[in-house]
Parts: C-alpha cells; sequence; structure tokens
C-alpha cells in the first residue's frame, strides 16, 4: 500500500509516513535552516491557498455589498452566517479528525481513508442540507416575499457542494501538500470571478444565485483537485477502512467539538442575528460588510493554525512534547504580530478602507472596521496553544471556552445591540473572541504536560 500510495498520490513514503522518534525526545526545538526552509515553503503555500479561498469570499461579499439593496445584502449576510453554523459540525466531525487522525493513524492507507470520509461528508451535509431545504420552505411560508427566502434556498442547495471543497483541500494538508491545494482553490476563484462578472453583465445578481455560483465553482475546483492527487485512479473499493468504522473514528474524535461547534457559532455569529431581527436586515449587512477585512485576517489565522495542526499532532505522537510546545509559542508569537499591525494600519486608515471598498455606502459605520479588526487580534493570541491542544488530544478544553464565551457573547449582543445598535453587536464580537481566547490561553498553561 506504501507503494501504491508513493504513485497514486504523489507524495514520498517519508512524507507521510511518521518518522522515528528522536532518541532526544524532551529535546527543544532547533531551528535549522533546513526546518525555517521547510516550515517557510509550506507557510508560503497555505497562506497563498488561505488567500485565494478567502479571497473569493470576500469578493462575493464585497460586490454582492456594492450591487445589492441592504436588505438583499442582509439576506445574503444571514444566510451564510447559517452556512457557517453548519460548516462547525462538519469542521468537527470530518475536517479535523482528518487532518490529526489521518497522518497520525492512516498514512500507510490514505487513498481508502480519503474515500470513506468522502462518503461520510456526503451522507452527513445531505442530511443537514434537507434540515436546510425544510428551514426555508418554513421561511417562505412565512414571508412569501422576503429576500430571505432565496438566500436560505440556496444555501441549502448547494450545502454539500460548497463544503466539498473544504473536505478536499484538507486533504491536501493531510498529505503535507499545501501547494496542490493551491491549484484548486486558484482554480475556484478564476470560476468566482468569470460568475460574478456574468451575474452583474446579465443584472442577475441575487443571494439565491450567487450560492449557486458558489457551490457551482466549488465542485469545479474539487474535482480538479481530486484528480491531481490520483482519487479516481485508486482501488475501487475503500479496502480495510469503512466509512462506518471512520465515522466512529471521527465521532470518537469530534464529539467534545459538537457541543463546542454549536457555542462557537453562538459567540460569532449570534450578533448577525440580532441585528437583524432587532434593526432589520439591513443593519445585518451592514455589520457583515464592515466585518469583510477582519474576517479575511481571521481566516488567514486560521490557516496558519491549521497548516501546523498535523506538524504538532505529529510531534505529540512521537513523545516530542517540548518541541511540539515551543512551535505553539513560535507560532503564537508570529500570529500575534501580524493581527496587530493589521488593526494598527486599519484604525489609520478605515475611512479610506471604506471608501475604496465600498464607495462611500456605508460610511458612517466606517469606525467599525478598527474595532471589529480586534478579533482576529484576539484569535491569534490563542491559536498556537489551541493547535497544541487539539494535536495532543485534548479537545475538550474548546468546549470549555465556548462554553464560558458563548453566554457572554448572547447576553453581551442582546445588551450592547440594544444600547449601542450596530455598534454594540461589533463590541459584543470583539468581547466573545476575547474571553474564548483568555480561556484557551488558561487551559494550554495549566496543562499538566509530560515532557
Amino acid at each position: 500500500m506504501a507503494t501504491e500510495q508513493q504513485v497514486v498520490y504523489g507524495v514520498p513514503e517519508a512524507a507521510v509516513k511518521p518518522p522515528a522518534a528522536s532518541a532526544d525526545a524532551s529535546a527543544p526545538l532547533q531551528l535549522t535552516s533546513e526546518r525555517l526552509r521547510v516550515w517557510g515553503a509550506r507557510a508560503v503555500f497555505s497562506l497563498l491557498d488561505q488567500g485565494l479561498f478567502s479571497g473569493a469570499g470576500f469578493l462575493v461579499n464585497l460586490l454582492l455589498a456594492r450591487w445589492l439593496a441592504p436588505d438583499s445584502y442582509g439576506a445574503f449576510a444571514v444566510a451564510f452566517a447559517g452556512f457557517l453554523f453548519i460548516s462547525g459540525f462538519h469542521n468537527v466531525l470530518l475536517l479535523e479528525p482528518l487532518t490529526v487522525m489521518g497522518p497520525g493513524r492512516h498514512s500507510e492507507n490514505l487513498p481508502a481513508y480519503f474515500r470513506a470520509q468522502l462518503l461520510i461528508h456526503f451522507i452527513l451535509v445531505g442530511g443537514l442540507a434537507i434540515a436546510g431545504l425544510l428551514g426555508g420552505v418554513v421561511t417562505w411560508l412565512a414571508r412569501l416575499d422576503s429576500p430571505l427566502v432565496g438566500a436560505i434556498f440556496g444555501t441549502a442547495l448547494m450545502l454539500p457542494l460548497l463544503l466539498l471543497l473544504w473536505l478536499v483541500r484538507r486533504m491536501c494538508y493531510a498529505l503535507h501538500r499545501p501547494g496542490l491545494a493551491v491549484a484548486g482553490t486558484g482554480s475556484y476563484l478564476v470560476c468566482i470571478i468569470a460568475g460574478l462578472a456574468a451575474l452583474r453583465h446579465f443584472g442577475w445578481a441575487t443571494p439565491f444565485l450567487s450560492f449557486l455560483l458558489m457551490g457551482t465553482a466549488s465542485f469545479v475546483a474539487s474535482g480538479i483537485l481530486l484528480a491531481r492527487i490520483g482519487f479516481f485512479r485508486g482501488p475501487k473499493k475503500p479496502g480495510d477502512i469503512s466509512w462506518r468504522a471512520a465515522l466512529r473514528e471521527n465521532w470518537t474524535y469530534g464529539r467534545w467539538l459538537v457541543g463546542s461547534a454549536v457555542l462557537y457559532s453562538l459567540s460569532s455569529q449570534v450578533q448577525i442575528f440580532f441585528v437583524s431581527a432587532l434593526l432589520g436586515l439591513g443593519a445585518g449587512g451592514v455589520l457583515r460588510a464592515m466585518q469583510l477585512p477582519s474576517l479575511l485576517m481571521t481566516q488567514v489565522i486560521t490557516a496558519t493554525g491549521l497548516l501546523f495542526l498535523p506538524i504538532l499532532s505529529r510531534d505529540f505522537g512521537n513523545g516530542l512534547i517540548l518541541r511540539m510546545r515551543h512551535k505553539a509559542a513560535l507560532l503564537n508569537t508570529g500570529l500575534c504580530v501580524i493581527a496587530a499591525i493589521f488593526a494598527g494600519v486599519l484604525f489609520l486608515s478605515s475611512p479610506w478602507a471604506e471608501q475604496l471598498l465600498f464607495h462611500g455606502k456605508y460610511s458612517d459605520y466606517s469606525r467599525l472596521m478598527p474595532l471589529l479588526a480586534l478579533v482576529p487580534v484576539a484569535s491569534a493570541a490563542s491559536t498556537g496553544y489551541s493547535m497544541a491542544l487539539r494535536a495532543s488530544a485534548r479537545p475538550h478544553f474548546d468546549l470549555l471556552s465556548n462554553i464560558i464565551a458563548a453566554p457572554v457573547s448572547v447576553l453581551s449582543a442582546i445588551l450592547f445591540v440594544r444600547w449601542w445598535g450596530i455598534s454594540g453587536a461589533a463590541a459584543s464580537m470583539v468581547l466573545g473572541f476575547g474571553v474564548s481566547s483568555v480561556v484557551t490561553i488558561m487551559c494550554f498553561r495549566g496543562t499538566k504536560w509530560k515532557d
């Protein structure tokens, strides 16, 4: 199987097979030029991949915010927040287990393992898509003329395809080939640009068709990536890895994180729902538009952390605990510096940034951009520690941080929105992420590591 994997996936066996543990397993990390070169290359490809992917999402949101009426864009923002809520379950039950368990336990049989995960994807997401369609029907019966109806239907119909690209890109990271993911993400961006141009030319820009565009582009890009990794050329049968066995393994790892996914969505998305419900869909659109720059930076931080997750997982599996902790600390420091610089630049240039992005459409709210830029700062402050805790099979820490942060976010959203409107919703987002970050840092420092 190792030979077959080398041929089919184009990855040297040493790239996927865990190395033997070092004789000095407790030795601190040595920053050799070779390690820096390898990490640097992977980081560049990872950031490029996430930059292209985030750039495509940023472009869709940016142009829709400029083209659509506030209520229509607010409907898109609410539906997209619902999509992110569902994607949380997909992340903890597929993506994270694949990233941690794939390189660690199935490195000799990745083709079969990936096939099992793909089947789980369509079973799980298909059920969630049906639930979304039922929600769209209920909304349609309640408010036939609401732009939210088309947005919900579009999200539900395209949900399996939208999340497919997330899964296939994660396969590339499990193979330690972030450069390959760039090819698929670049294809996705090209399709998005062409589709947006067509929607604008024919005057078809609506929330429903926007979701159809993203789903179609995701399907095309996923097919390209699966072909590049040789997915269709491998054995026809899943070998000794059944989808049921893979699902049990995913559940064993992700069960602590299911509740966390719900609570995290409450912490990060509840403000959109509260603003839209209390102040109207247009207010939800304003909040989403002002959040776009910080979302872009948050996604870059998340992508960098995910790049290190399989690396930290391998260190932990080989007993290199001190080395794993040093890598986590270095990751935290670097990301904090980048996020702080970003927030400072946005603080100094928010009116200019709003004019550049939205041509003055949201000029009265440009002050929210630097406030929301504190969200990626808070996220960066704990990303390295979060990845280390997950890599060491301690996912319950995430549940704890969100158990504390979610009530703070919900309560602050209710109060702050009533007191300060959209500005209150932005402040609630920052507070929720800040509390979650503090709890994660405390969990990491309070863990008894066996060095």
